[in-house]
């Protein structure tokens, strides 16, 4: 079996998950991992059996895909040298802090004729794809993630750490042009905003109202979608899937509530959601969905097809995460004026030439 060549760079929480996935594959031979901290680099690099690296520099020629894994604003800065070298990437979510890096990443790709998959890993949850299956031309969308805080991605904030998973969800459904956005913020622990909600209007109809919080006591993820065919709530974490759909009467216009007559309702009641709109409450089988992510791009490289999520695609996702910047009224907790706009910090822009 051929082995494709393979290095994680970035070897933090996420980039030590790959590289033990990675190790495990008999398809794959993880060479080397990098990270500029020694003692993140050796730890993995240990764990793993494979090189330990502080710079991707000296990656080209020893491998042939790469994970980025590293901080997001540095997602370009590594991403663009191994692409002009020839090699494919899995690039974590976001794909890049800006707009215009997600760009130049998405160029790149297609100039040099290499793989770009972006790991917005949500698309490979089962549930999500139940949900999807269950709810074709979904016309509202209605996602909440939240999370604890953690210490991890600090150079970001909550609409690119955690929102950006449900804008790619969205995204994925084809609801055409943003034509419009509302946002607002709450900035809590001294660097970008902690918690946001937006609304999204597209140029197809689709509304979709994304919650997003890292300052949570508790974990969520939950997206919910009306469609003509029903209405699908889905727990991303339990992977549980609840689907209403209208029975033959509902279909036909031949239930009308009003008409039920007052002696029936009681019974009626009871049975609304068997007989009138049927409740199908469905558990799917769980999976990994990084590994599924691997098994993704692993293909697209050797079968020369894209990946589920594009460079072109993790772009999107991060053009749609600036209009929601741009348009995000927010206030800082523990504020004299909490009603006075705060100010936060914008994503660095990559530094050119």
């Amino acid at each position: 079996m051929m082995r494709t060549r393979m290095a994680v760079v970035g070897c933090g929480h996420l980039g030590a998950i790959h590289a033990r996935l990675l190790a495990a594959r008999e398809d794959v031979e993880l060479v080397a991992v990098c990270d500029p901290v020694s003692e993140s680099r050796d730890r993995v690099a240990a764990a793993q059996g494979c090189r330990a690296l502080a710079e991707p520099l000296g990656l080209p020629g020893l491998v042939d895909a790469a994970v980025i894994a590293a901080p997001t604003g540095l997602h370009a800065a590594v991403a663009l040298p191994l692409l002009e070298a020839g090699v494919d990437l899995l690039v974590e979510k976001p794909i890049a802090a800006t707009v215009e890096d997600a760009r130049a990443i998405s160029v790149a790709a297609r100039r040099c004729g290499r793989v770009v998959a972006v790991g917005h890993v949500e698309r490979f949850n089962p549930a999500w794809r139940a949900a999807v299956e269950r709810a074709p031309g979904a016309t509202v969308v209605e996602a909440v993630r939240a999370a604890p805080f953690t210490f991890r991605s600090l150079d970001v904030g909550v609409i690119h750490d955690l929102m950006i998973h449900d804008i790619d969800l969205v995204l994925s459904l084809e609801p055409g042009r943003l034509d419009r956005v509302e946002a607002q913020g709450i900035l809590a622990t001294g660097g970008f905003e902690d918690a946001a909600r937006a609304r999204l209007v597209f140029s197809s109809g689709l509304v979709a109202d994304l919650s997003a919080s890292r300052i949570s006591p508790q974990l969520r993820r939950t997206i919910s979608m009306w469609s003509p065919h029903g209405i699908v709530q889905a727990d991303l974490n339990t992977k549980t899937v609840e689907a209403i759909t209208p029975s033959a009467g509902v279909c036909q216009g031949a239930f009308v509530a009003a008409d039920v007559p007052l002696s029936e309702r009681g019974a009626l009641k009871d049975r609304f959601f068997t007989e009138v709109l049927p409740l199908q409450s469905v558990t799917v089988a769980d999976v990994n969905a990084i590994a599924c992510e691997h098994d993704d791009f692993l293909a697209a490289i050797r079968t020369a097809r894209p990946p589920l999520v594009t460079a072109a695609a993790g772009a999107a996702a991060v053009e749609i995460a600036a209009r929601v910047i741009e348009a995000l009224e927010y206030v800082r907790l523990g504020a004299a004026n909490p009603r006075r706009p705060a100010t936060i910090p914008i994503p660095p822009r990559r530094k050119t030439g």
